[in-house]
């Protein structure tokens, strides 16, 4: 039984007439003849009784009526109210985020979401990057916040801003009587490095490599605040994305930039390649990148 079918015998009921009925179809009247046939035979009973130019509803007929009205009144509902909930922010976004970005945007992302589109149900998780780009291929995920390099040919990014990362120190190491610091100085110092499971440590791994640092690591973590702690007790001194000197400063640390090798890291919204990209979804990006904390006082 198709759609069209039941428009075409409500037409014939309004109208009284085939003729009359393709007409307002804007269909030629063979053809909606013939499809009012299939909807007979579909239903095994006659619908209307030909009596040459004019037409007269069999019993079946009239009982299908109403239940064919309901359901064309329910499609154009789609049709009115589908549109309306997507304008009224309304639906389910699943999102992931890294454990070296969430800190620091997460809890204002989720406030402001929620502010804007109060209708809608965000679902938040906090992974390391192998497993939101997993989450991401299997469609548990709509978006993913990420640094880059993202390394899978299904999922497409798009870049929202660039962060730069700062050398933390205490002040039991002079770095917080200078301006700056050159990169390899990082070398003159015991160094507290994350965890190279997470992108970050791979990425401040990579720029010191690049760089030839030849890094004197005293403590591997995998986790931020750990690194930060051990800052703040003198243990070393680390690179840490800038907005973690923004959002979470701790009392005798110092963030100073290192002079002439800016490293930086992508921060990226991450996306299925085939995947279409939801109202709710386009907002929420740009919510993040809105939201990003992006500017401190060295």
């Amino acid at each position: 039984m198709e759609i069209h079918q039941l428009e075409y015998f409500i037409a014939i009921v309004d109208t009284g007439s085939f003729s009359k009925a393709a007409e307002h179809c804007n269909v030629a009247q063979p053809s909606l003849s013939q499809q009012i046939k299939k909807l007979e035979t579909e239903i095994g009973h006659l619908l209307f009784d030909r009596l040459g130019r004019r037409v007269a509803l069999t019993n079946v007929g009239e009982m299908l009526i109403p239940k064919a009205q309901r359901i064309l009144d329910e499609i154009q509902g789609i049709k009115v109210t589908i549109p309306s909930d997507v304008e009224d922010g309304k639906g389910t976004l699943a999102v992931g985020f890294i454990p070296t970005i969430s800190p620091f945007i997460l809890p204002s992302v989720i406030r402001r979401f929620g502010q804007d589109f109060p209708q809608a149900s965000l679902e938040v998780h906090e992974d390391l990057t192998e497993d939101i780009i997993r989450k991401l291929i299997s469609a548990e995920l709509d978006v993913g916040i990420t640094s880059l390099p993202i390394k899978n040919k299904l999922l497409q990014t798009e870049e929202l801003l660039t962060e730069t990362l700062l050398v933390a120190s205490s002040s039991k190491y002079d770095i917080a009587s200078r301006a700056s610091i050159q990169v390899k100085e990082l070398d003159d110092f015991p160094f507290i490095a994350l965890n190279e499971v997470h992108c970050l440590g791979e990425q401040v791994q990579s720029f010191c490599y690049q760089e030839e640092v030849d890094l004197r690591i005293v403590c591997h973590t995998s986790q931020l605040s750990t690194v930060h702690k051990c800052i703040a007790m003198g243990l070393g001194i680390s690179l840490v994305p800038q907005a973690l000197a923004i959002n979470d400063p701790i009392e005798g640390i110092s963030y100073r930039a290192i002079s002439d090798s800016i490293p930086q890291r992508k921060i990226v919204a991450t996306t299925h390649i085939k995947r279409h990209r939801s109202y709710l979804a386009q907002e929420f990006i740009k919510i993040v990148r809105e939201e990003y904390p992006s500017k401190t006082n060295l």
